[in-house]
C-alpha cells in the first residue's frame, strides 16, 4: 500500500517534471540565485562597500589538514544569505577561469552591449564568442540559451539565468537521457539525471567547456532519438529546431579537448538509432528533407559565426600558448584513479598537492564496466544494447588512450590529437557515469546469479588494488587518511554490490549520498551580485566611465580583468589572443613576441626603466610599462595600489582613494 502510494507520486512528480522545472526557474531567477564563485573578488583586492564596511567570503571551514564535519555543517547552510549572498556551501577561490574570467565577461557584455567585438578589452577590442562563448547579439545566439537572460535582463539576472536554466535543462535532459538507455527504467533515471548533473568533474567545469558540451551532447542524441522514434510531422520539425540550435551550440564551445571525446559518442548514437530506424522501413522524404535542412541551418550559422570570428580564430591558433598542441595520448599517471576517492573530500578540504578541478573525476562503474569488456558480446539480446555496448568499448578506449596512448597515426586520423590525456580522463570520466546507468539497468534485467557474483568478486579485487596502491601515494593518503580511505573503498564496494545484485533501495540511498556529498557541494548556492555592484571602487569606476566613456585604463597588480566589467576601456586583462594594436604600439619590432604571443593574464606594473615583458608562468604576461609607453597607448587612468604621485610625480593625480583595500584610480595628464 505504502509502495503503490510512493510510486504514484513519483509517477506524477515526474510526469509534471517540465512544470516543477519551469516553476524552479522562475523562484530561482525572482531570488537573483546563481552559483557563481565571484564573491571571491573579496579575497583579491576588492571588499570595501559604498557604505564604508567590507565584505568578507570564506572559502573553507574546516581548519588545518583535518576535515571538521561539524564545523562544515554548522556553516553549510546560511539563512538569511551571508554578507556576500552565500546561502549554500561557500565560493571556490580555484575557480578562477569562472569568476576571474568568464564570469566578467559576461557581465562587461551585458553592459556594454553584447557586440561581437567587445572594446573595453585593449586597443583592439576582444571577439567574445572565442572567449568563453560570452553573449553576443547575433544569430548564433540561437544556440546559446544560457546566455539570453544578459542580453535583456541584465547582469544580475542575467547570471542568474545563466546558472538556473543551465542546471535545471541538464537535470531534465539527463533524465530523457537515461530514460533512453535504461529502456525507461524511471527510478534508475531519476537517479541518472542527478547523477549525471551532479558529477563531479561536470559541476568543477560547469560554467566551463566540460559542462557546456556534456549539456549539448545529452541534447542531441535525446533529440536524435525523439526524431527517429516519432511519427508526427509537427513534432519532426520542432525536434529538428532544437537540435539545430543544439548542434550550433556544440560547435561553438570550441574546444576540441572535449568536443572531440563526444563527437564519437554523438556519433555512434546517430549510427544506431538511424540503422535501426532503417531497418523498420520507416524513411521517408520528410525525414530527409528535415534532415538536410537541420544540417544546412546549423552549418549554416555556424560557418557564418567563425567567418564572422575567423581573425581571432587565426590569431588564437597561432599563439606560442596554447596554439595548436598535438596529443597522442599516455603519459597520464596511474595515480589518478585515486580521484574516486578524492572526489569525496576536495569539496570540504583544499589540497596543497594536485589543483582540485584537474582531480575532479566522477562516481561511476568505471572498474565494474572495466571487467566487463571482454563478456559483451555473449550478452543476451545483443541487439537491444548497441549502445550500451558501444558506450562500455568506448569508454575502454579512453582508458586506453588516457593511460598508455595511441599510434601517432591512429590520433590525427580521429582527431585526438587535439585531446590531453587530462582531457581525455575527464571525458572518461563523465562517459563511464552514462555507461555505469546503462550497464545498471541491463544488470537489473539480468537473471544469471553466477555471472552477477563473478563481477563483483572481480570488481571488489579490483578495488581493493586500487585502495592499496592509493595508500602507498603519501600525497593522497596524507590528505584523505587511512580511515577515510578504507571506509570509502567499503562504500564503493557495497555500492556496486547493491547495483549489480537489484537493492535498489540501498542503492539509491547510497549512490544519492555519494552524488550529494562530491557533487551537490561543489559549487555554492548565491543570491545576488551586490557583491560586484555595492563595492565603492565600482561605483566609482562606474561613474568615471559615464563621464568619458572613450577613456583608456590600465590597471596595476591583480584587478586586470575588474574595470571592464562596468565598461571601461582597458588595455590589460585577460586576453584569448593577442592584442595586435597595443603590441605594435609597445613592442614594433616583435622582439618581445615569445612573451606576449599567447592566452595571457596581463598583469602591468609601472616603472621608471624601460618597457620590458616577461611571462613567469605560460598563461600570465607581465608588462612593465614606462610614461612613454602610457603616453602611446593614450592611457587616461590608472587603477593601482601604490602611491603613484609619491613614485613617480605629479603628472598622476589622485581622483579616488586610497580605499580601505588600498587602490586608488590616477588620471595621467601628462
Amino acid at each position: 500500500m505504502v509502495k503503490n502510494s510512493f510510486s504514484k507520486c513519483i509517477d506524477f512528480f515526474l510526469k509534471w517534471r517540465y512544470l516543477w522545472g519551469l516553476i524552479a526557474f522562475i523562484v530561482g531567477l525572482s531570488l537573483n540565485l546563481h552559483g557563481s564563485s565571484i564573491s571571491n573578488w573579496n579575497n583579491y583586492g576588492v571588499t570595501e562597500l559604498t557604505n564604508g564596511q567590507q565584505m568578507k567570503t570564506v572559502n573553507q571551514y574546516s581548519k588545518g589538514d583535518q576535515i571538521n564535519i561539524l564545523s562544515e555543517l554548522k556553516h553549510w547552510v546560511s539563512y538569511p544569505p551571508k554578507s556576500d549572498g552565500t546561502i549554500i556551501g561557500y565560493p571556490r577561490m580555484i575557480r578562477t577561469d569562472e569568476w576571474l574570467v568568464q564570469t566578467p565577461f559576461f557581465i562587461s557584455q551585458a553592459n556594454t552591449g553584447a557586440k561581437l567585438v567587445n572594446k573595453s578589452y585593449g586597443l583592439s577590442g576582444q571577439n567574445m564568442v572565442i572567449s568563453y562563448n560570452a553573449p553576443v547579439k547575433d544569430i548564433s545566439v540561437i544556440g546559446k540559451p544560457f546566455n539570453w537572460g544578459f542580453l535583456f535582463l541584465g547582469p544580475t539576472k542575467g547570471l542568474s539565468w545563466y546558472w538556473c536554466s543551465k542546471i535545471i535543462l541538464m537535470l531534465l535532459l539527463a533524465f530523457e537521457f537515461s530514460m533512453i538507455i535504461t529502456k525507461k527504467n524511471k527510478l534508475l533515471s531519476t537517479i541518472g539525471s542527478f547523477w549525471i548533473t551532479y558529477t563531479p568533474a561536470i559541476q568543477w567545469w560547469c560554467m566551463q567547456h566540460l559542462g557546456d558540451v556534456v549539456f549539448y551532447s545529452l541534447a542531441i542524441m535525446v533529440l536524435i532519438h525523439h526524431f527517429f522514434n516519432t511519427k508526427s510531422v509537427i513534432k519532426k520539425i520542432g525536434l529538428v529546431s532544437l537540435l539545430v540550435a543544439s548542434i550550433i551550440g556544440f560547435v561553438l564551445v570550441i574546444y576540441p579537448a572535449f568536443q572531440v571525446p563526444f563527437a564519437y559518442l554523438i556519433l555512434g548514437f546517430f549510427i544506431i538509432e538511424f540503422v535501426n530506424y532503417l531497418k523498420k522501413k520507416k524513411f521517408h522524404l520528410i525525414d530527409f528533407t528535415l534532415i538536410t535542412t537541420t544540417l544546412i541551418a546549423s552549418l549554416g550559422v555556424i560557418g557564418w559565426t567563425l567567418y564572422r570570428s575567423s581573425d581571432a580564430l587565426k590569431l588564437t591558433l597561432n599563439t606560442l600558448y596554447p596554439g595548436h598542441r598535438e596529443s597522442f595520448g599516455g603519459n597520464f599517471p596511474i595515480s589518478h584513479f585515486s580521484d574516486l576517492f578524492l572526489s569525496f573530500i576536495i569539496p570540504f578540504k583544499i589540497p596543497s598537492f594536485i589543483n582540485q578541478v584537474e582531480a575532479s573525476s566522477s562516481i561511476g562503474l568505471l572498474i565494474p564496466i572495466l571487467v566487463l569488456i571482454p563478456f559483451l558480446f555473449f550478452m543476451k539480446n545483443l541487439k537491444e544494447n548497441y549502445f550500451g555496448i558501444f558506450m562500455s568499448i568506448y569508454t575502454f578506449f579512453l582508458f586506453i588512450y588516457t593511460f598508455v596512448g595511441v599510434p601517432k597515426i591512429l590520433a590525427k586520423v580521429t582527431l585526438f590529437t587535439y585531446v590531453t590525456s587530462a582531457r581525455s580522463w575527464q571525458a572518461l570520466s563523465v562517459i563511464s557515469v552514462f555507461a555505469s546507468i546503462w550497464l545498471i539497468s541491463y544488470l537489473w534485467r539480468e537473471k544469471n546469479r553466477i555471472y552477477k557474483w563473478l563481477l563483483l568478486t572481480t570488481s571488489t579485487l579490483l578495488m581493493v588494488g586500487l585502495t592499496w596502491l592509493t595508500s602507498k601515494d603519501l600525497n593522497v593518503i596524507g590528505y584523505i587518511g587511512k580511515k577515510y580511505l578504507i571506509a570509502l573503498a567499503l562504500l564503493y564496494i557495497v555500492i556496486v554490490a547493491m547495483a549489480i545484485f537489484r537493492q535498489r533501495l540501498v542503492f539509491t540511498i547510497l549512490i544519492m549520498g555519494a552524488i550529494i556529498i562530491s557533487g551537490f557541494t561543489v559549487n555554492p548556492v548565491v543570491k545576488g551580485m551586490s557583491v560586484i555592484t555595492d563595492k565603492k571602487v565600482s561605483t566609482e569606476i562606474s561613474k568615471l566611465v559615464k563621464a568619458d566613456k572613450e577613456a583608456r585604463w590600465v590597471t596595476e597588480g591583480s584587478l586586470y580583468n575588474y574595470p571592464q566589467m562596468f565598461g571601461a576601456k582597458t588595455i590589460n586583462s585577460v586576453r584569448f589572443y593577442p592584442d595586435v594594436k597595443l603590441m605594435n604600439q609597445l613592442d614594433p619590432n616583435h622582439k618581445m613576441e615569445k612573451y606576449w604571443n599567447r592566452y595571457s593574464h596581463m598583469q602591468v606594473f609601472l616603472t621608471k626603466d624601460n618597457l620590458t615583458m616577461d611571462s613567469p608562468v605560460p598563461d600570465v604576461l607581465t608588462i612593465h610599462l614606462n610614461e612613454s609607453g602610457l603616453s602611446k597607448t593614450k592611457v587616461k587612468y590608472i587603477l593601482s595600489y601604490r602611491d603613484l604621485n609619491k613614485e613617480f610625480g605629479n603628472d598622476f593625480k589622485l581622483i579616488y582613494g586610497p580605499d580601505k583595500d588600498g587602490n586608488s584610480i590616477y588620471q595621467y595628464t601628462k
